[in-house]
């Protein structure tokens, strides 16, 4: 897109018009054209977004990420737009907290796809220089020549200064082609900066779920190797990584009917064949490393029987293993209700340790992003015993109508009042 041009560039006056005109630009709209080293058009970023993008807008939301900068503030990412999760016109939002999460800002930030696209799936990590990126999934329709949606890749967006309320950020810029980077980034006792990564599809020949490695601070990145989940059991396959005191990489995948496990012993260029870890919820789980050298998971605790052959998303719990996911003896429950899903985590150079998640992503009195903030301490005795941890801390909520099932619900309501009325 072209600024309009006032007067000649010899023009002091005008040329520092010009200035302004293209820094306001900028602050608006930073990506044009392809995404850095892509072949596909570049998402916008667009600063304060407008009342399209507002929470009364908003019909449906939901798969959150979160992170910590340097000295505080708080950034939080997900995603919205269409009628539901994986349509085109999917788009990503990011909102910030000045306070410790207390209160919330509106969406400061819209990552918006051009054309027949879609970007789900953020991801926002705060890499060793203090700086936030945030990572996400770009997808374009099918054409009439393609039978399925093209993964265009994982892309990127990233400011230095995560710290500021409303800092620059960077161009989209181009992380892997053809997949998603599901889970934070770790920093292996190898070197380099190694990403869990989803090539996607339904191939049943490549490794599908796999590692990613940087050794140029995120300035490009190549493949390491991967495991490939069973055939009838995948199910996106979102996965999460671990070094452990070895120096192995340990990574815990999504599968049909639970987790599977996969371990590397050559920092993430081969790895062991995914094994079963726990049976439970059909959703994504999170595990980390903390700083102690306790290894954390959030997932759901299932106790109730399956509906329909599957547990259900409800009573997220985080866990504790002393000997680096063998066992996880120490539990604490963050959130008992339905609809509870999809965590993230990051943790604080102090202990504490904030989690998000959503809650019943289309139901008119949820469409929620919320936020947990606990320490070890908390887990290990099986109840909140930190004077600063809180549970169940509102993020945002979407209060728009209309999502796929509203309508679907509309269109019950309207057959079954048709039928009443027939004589």
């Amino acid at each position: 897109m072209k600024l309009p041009r006032f007067g000649k560039l010899g023009s002091a006056g005008f040329q520092l018009l010009e200035i302004l005109l293209v820094v306001l630009f900028c602050g608006t709209l930073l990506a044009a054209g392809a995404a850095e080293n892509s072949s596909f058009p570049a998402a916008d970023v667009i600063i304060n977004p407008g009342r399209a993008y507002d929470d009364s807008v908003r019909v449906w939301q939901g798969i959150p990420g979160i992170e910590r900068a340097p000295h505080g503030r708080l950034w939080a990412t997900w995603y919205s737009g269409g009628l539901g999760e994986g349509l085109t016109g999917n788009y990503v939002l990011l909102a910030t907290s000045g306070d410790d999460g207390q209160t919330w800002s509106k969406p400061v930030v819209v990552i918006q796809g051009p054309g027949d696209s879609k970007i789900v799936d953020p991801l926002p990590w705060v890499d060793p220089q203090g700086r936030l990126w945030v990572f996400y999934h770009q997808i374009t329709a099918a054409s009439k020549k393609e039978s399925r949606p093209r993964w265009d890749g994982t892309c990127a967006i990233r400011t230095d200064t995560p710290d500021e309320a409303a800092p620059m950020w960077s161009k989209p810029m181009l992380v892997y082609p053809g997949g998603c980077l599901f889970g934070k980034p770790i920093l292996p006792a190898s070197g380099g900066w190694v990403a869990p990564f989803f090539l996607g599809g339904n191939s049943r020949t490549m490794n599908e779920t796999c590692t990613l490695i940087t050794t140029n601070e995120g300035a490009s990145w190549q493949y390491l190797g991967g495991t490939t989940i069973p055939f009838e059991m995948r199910n996106f396959s979102e996965s999460t990584l671990a070094q452990r005191q070895d120096g192995s990489l340990w990574m815990v995948i999504r599968r049909v009917g639970g987790l599977h496990q996969s371990t590397s012993v050559d920092n993430g260029r081969t790895w062991s064949a995914a094994v079963p870890l726990r049976e439970g919820t059909q959703t994504r789980a999170h595990m980390r490393r903390l700083a102690s050298g306790a290894f954390l998971l959030i997932y759901h605790d299932v106790e109730q029987e399956k509906s329909n052959g599957q547990y259900p998303r409800n009573r997220l719990a985080a866990w504790l293993s002393d000997d680096e996911g063998k066992t996880w003896p120490h539990k604490l429950l963050l959130d008992e209700r339905a609809g509870v899903s999809y965590p993230d985590a990051t943790q604080a150079p102090d202990g504490r340790i904030y989690i998000a998640y959503d809650r019943f992503r289309y139901r008119s009195d949820a469409k929620e992003i919320l936020l947990g903030i606990i320490h070890e301490a908390d887990i290990r005795a099986g109840k909140i015993v930190s004077p600063d941890a809180r549970l169940q801390l509102l993020i945002n909520r979407a209060q728009g109508y209309g999502n796929t099932q509203d309508l679907e619900n509309d269109a019950k309501r309207k057959k079954k009042s048709s039928k009443s009325k027939q004589p």
